[in-house]
């Protein structure tokens, strides 16, 4: 799984750790519907911020790798 950076403040971990899990998933399947909804899903989600979150910067960049369909590429 992809690991962020944690900070004093940031997005909630559990949130994002269970949305990337799912988004993955449906990334990795062979059902156009799964992949075209994680696409979306991507664009679409917000996440609470809390005290020592994830990155945001990180977490909104790989929110947009997932939107693009290539959670993995390394920039």
């Amino acid at each position: 799984m992809t690991q962020f950076t944690t900070g004093f403040r940031g997005y909630d971990r559990a949130a994002v750790d269970e949305f990337v899990q799912r988004a993955n998933d449906d990334i990795a399947s062979d059902d156009p519907g799964r992949v075209s909804r994680a696409k979306a899903d991507a664009q679409a989600v917000s996440f609470k911020v809390v005290l020592r979150g994830y990155n945001q910067q990180e977490v909104d960049h790989y929110l947009r790798r997932i939107a693009k369909g290539r959670p993995d590429d390394r920039p």
